[in-house]
This record gives C-alpha cells, sequence and structure tokens, in this order.
C-alpha cells in the first residue's frame, strides 16, 4: 500500500479507534509526501478531534493501524487513481473491504 500525508488511521481491533491525520512523512530526515509498503520512515500523526489520545496509554506498537476506509474512498480511489494503483494495493483495498465489513 501507499501511505500519503493526509491519511486518516484507525485501530479496528480497538472498536475502530480514530488516532489520528497523517500530517507528515520523514525518511532520513527528508519530508517526503508518500511512502510505500517496506519503507522505514517516521510518521506525525495529530488527532485534533481528541488531542488527548496518547501512544502507550491508549494503543501501543502492538496495535496495527489502518487506514480508514469507506465506501466512498474506495470509489474516489477508483474514479481518480485507478490506472496508478499496483495490483498489489488493489488486493490491500480487497483485505481492508474484509477489516471493515464494506460491501
Amino acid at each position: 500500500g501507499i501511505l500519503k500525508v493526509g491519511t486518516p488511521l484507525c485501530i479496528p481491533a480497538l472498536g475502530g479507534l480514530h488516532v489520528g491525520k497523517v500530517t507528515s512523512i520523514e525518511s532520513n530526515g527528508r519530508e517526503q509526501e508518500t511512502a510505500r509498503k517496506g519503507s522505514s520512515v517516521a510518521v506525525k500523526i495529530m488527532n485534533e478531534s481528541n488531542p488527548n489520545l496518547m501512544y502507550g496509554r491508549q494503543f501501543d506498537s502492538t496495535n496495527s493501524l489502518y487506514s480508514t476506509l469507506s465506501r466512498e474512498s474506495i470509489d474516489a480511489l477508483k474514479a481518480n487513481f485507478k490506472d496508478k494503483l499496483e495490483n498489489e494495493d488493489w488486493r490491500l483495498v480487497v483485505k481492508l473491504k474484509k477489516v471493515f465489513n464494506i460491501i
């Protein structure tokens, strides 16, 4: 998959806990707009709706973070990024549809 600045993140295993939005991605001290699966990057996440949410209290490294996905976001991917996404990316979307119970 591809992580982009602005992506909302959640933890489905904790009832869909909204962790926040990605506000920056850094690799080797340089900011970048995206990161691909397998990249080693630092990610800054902000949660303006719940500023008291803290890493180490409500969630930690044992929890898997997921891009929040909805039927609307899938439709937007199909409409705007169909040619830019690889087969592996689409397989991930299918997997995430099951995680989020999207028909």
